[in-house]
């Protein structure tokens, strides 16, 4: 029978999700990975909270992203401090992506077939 503590031993477990932002790269410096780990009912209940009185799903897919962007040690890439930039010069498009890839619920016979290899944003 499940527990609480396997559903987190589970998620603890999960290795980061990850996808190459080739629009973020910049010649000659290398390759733009980012990470995240599967979204959380809480972390849908902090963006919400934050939203402005009239704000944009734009501006909740930024939040998601500022939320839940990691490097590859598993450390925030953004705080909320940088919101307003990253909404003012992210890309829509990508910033758009990143929020849905975050939002999808990890199948684990995908996961195989596509062994931990996201395609790049």
């Amino acid at each position: 029978m499940i527990n609480i503590e396997q559903i987190e031993a589970v998620y603890d477990a999960r290795p980061l999700d990850r996808v190459r932002v080739l629009e973020w790269e910049i010649e000659g410096s290398g390759e733009v990975w980012v990470y995240w780990k599967p979204t959380t009912q809480h972390e849908l209940d902090v963006v919400n909270k934050e939203m402005q009185e009239g704000a944009s799903g734009s501006r909740w897919n930024a939040q998601l992203v500022c939320l839940k962007l990691l490097n590859e040690d598993g450390k925030r890439i953004f705080t909320n401090a940088h919101l307003d930039r990253l909404s003012r010069k992210g890309f829509s498009v990508v910033i758009n992506r990143l929020a849905s890839l975050m939002l999808r619920v990890p199948i684990p016979e995908a996961a195989e077939k596509n062994e931990g290899q996201p395609e790049p944003v």
